[in-house]
């Protein structure tokens, strides 16, 4: 579990940027007139969980972000191997433990696609007791 949270900052944390995915699960950010989409409930933790699945492990640089993100860029280019699976897995699941809004991560499974990259599909429990589904494509 992340660390504890103020009530200043639970006001913030049901907001987020709205993601769109295509067919092949790739995930880019929804916008309009140059302008991102917001989101609110539930769908707002989903897309923080692909955000910081999808982001370098310290890409962002501020205060704010320190060590966000996740290193299976880093893993994903390596030989296709179960121990591949298994640091994949083992990353993703560190990133979603330590994500605030989550109190529990209750699956995780990865799985190589016709596309020869791989599907990550995960359940987590967020700190409201609430459940999110969500899968994103590497």
């Amino acid at each position: 579990m992340g660390l504890p949270i103020t009530d200043n900052e639970m006001k913030t944390l049901n907001e987020d940027v709205q993601l769109v995915s295509d067919e092949y699960g790739k995930y880019d950010l929804d916008m309009h007139n140059g302008d991102y989409i917001n989101t609110v409930g539930l769908v707002t933790l989903r897309n923080a969980c692909i955000i910081a699945i999808m982001t370098r492990l310290n890409e962002i640089k501020n205060e704010t972000y320190q060590d966000f993100g996740c290193r299976v860029h880093d893993l994903i280019k390596g030989n296709k191997t179960k121990m591949l699976v298994f640091n994949l897995e083992s990353d993703i699941d560190e990133t979603l433990n330590n994500m605030r809004r989550i109190k529990e991560v209750n699956s995780l499974e990865i799985t190589e696609d016709e596309a020869e990259s791989y599907l990550v599909e995960f359940s987590v429990t967020s700190i409201n007791d609430e459940i999110v589904k969500g899968s994103v494509s590497l």
